[in-house]
């Protein structure tokens, strides 16, 4: 045991940092006489999988993901109840039999992988899949595959702590807290999803939005979905939903544009803005319920009501000229602005040149950038 202090220094230091999950299956694996091993995750129901491997062949693991996901081992392992104990692969399946399968001929053949060692995590077993880590055993090492065993059920203990507390600790490390924090000082709608839509957190501004029901709203299982029965507006915001967080798993695509959703009670309608969270390092954290993509809830009319709070706030403007600025700012000449507030052209003028005055500003151009720049109030 004493050989293995090192080794163990270096599996417990994978906890602060993750991203050398891969180093540390290398070492494990130069330690136990291993070809490599992999920490995964394998869900045979939904056909997905989520792996971070050391020195196992990242082709082959490719070819295994996207066309031999269910093969004679993970099928087996189904079976297999979690116990952090080591598993033969031999012991559940005999060779002679995977030998004869594409699985065989495409993976375990081309890097003379004759056995397997895994051990399978309770902490995995989500959702109707189970994970854990894997280390293969070359032909050239077969005679030696007991001890290499027994030296990887010494390091058992200390690999599934150090992954587990890895999963645990995930919301903590990848940043997610900290985006929780600077969304619940924001006064406009925010809320983060997960890789199912699933809202794993809403500021106060959002869940006001769900309680009314009015653009957005959640479903039995949190699911973010529209709140209105228009089905080219449900279709684009699934779509908007879908390319960010196709994004955030690594995809190279394009993210399309904001989603306007109309609000049955007559309000203004909303955009919806969602945007992808960098890639985990850690592959496993996708399997615990993380947000993966940050969605942005803009209310226009919102965001007039609030550029008048800051008018009249930070200039001193009566309410009366607060209106007319931000009205004119917005676009809208002097006749039309009369016109939305049902006051004459001459009382307009009169506001428009006050509120010029105190805000020291001399055009419509020079109002709408001092607008555009200022903070919004809450």
């Amino acid at each position: 045991m004493a050989g293995d202090e090192g080794l163990i220094d270096q599996i417990y230091s994978v906890v602060a940092d993750p991203a050398r999950w891969p180093s540390l299956l290398t070492s494990v694996s130069d330690q136990i006489g291993s070809l490599g091993g992999m920490a995964a995750y394998v869900n045979l129901g939904r056909g997905e999988s989520m792996m971070e491997i050391g020195r196992l062949s990242p082709v082959f693991a490719k070819v295994f993901e996207d066309r031999h996901l269910a093969n004679p081992w993970t099928k087996a392992m189904q079976r297999v109840i979690p116990n952090r104990r080591v598993v033969m692969m031999s012991s559940l399946v005999p060779f002679s039999s995977v030998s004869k399968t594409p699985f065989h001929a495409d993976v375990l053949a081309p890097g003379a992988i004759v056995d397997g060692m895994s051990i399978m995590l309770p902490s995995l077993a989500i959702d109707g899949g189970y994970g854990g880590l894997h280390f293969s055993i070359q032909r050239r090492r077969e005679k030696w595959t007991s001890e290499t065993a027994r030296q990887l059920e010494r390091l058992a203990p200390h690999l599934c702590r150090a992954l587990e507390a890895c999963i645990k600790l995930a919301p903590l490390i990848d940043g997610t807290r900290q985006i929780e924090r600077v969304l619940s000082l924001m006064p406009s709608a925010a809320l983060l999803i997960d890789g199912q839509r699933r809202v794993r957190f809403a500021n106060a501004a959002a869940e006001q939005l769900f309680v009314a029901r009015d653009g957005l709203s959640l479903d039995r299982e949190r699911q973010l979905q529209v709140g209105n029965p228009f089905p080219a507006e449900n279709a684009a915001f699934s779509r908007a939903l879908t390319e960010a967080l196709d994004v955030a798993s690594g995809e190279d695509r394009r993210i399309g544009e904001p989603v306007k959703i109309t609000r049955l009670s007559g309000a203004g309608s909303l955009l919806v803005v969602p945007v992808p969270l960098p890639k985990p390092v850690f592959e496993l954290w996708k399997v615990v319920e993380s947000a993966r993509a940050l969605v942005l809830v803009l209310d226009p009319n919102a965001r007039q009501e609030n550029a008048i709070k800051g008018l009249r706030s930070a200039f001193g403007l009566t309410a009366a000229e607060a209106r007319v600025a931000s009205l004119v700012a917005s676009g809208l000449s002097g006749p039309q602005t009369a016109n939305v507030l049902g006051v004459t052209a001459a009382t307009v003028k009169t506001h428009l040149a006050r509120s010029f005055e105190k805000t020291g500003t001399r055009s419509q151009v020079a109002l709408a950038r001092l607008l555009s720049g200022m903070p919004v109030f809450d």
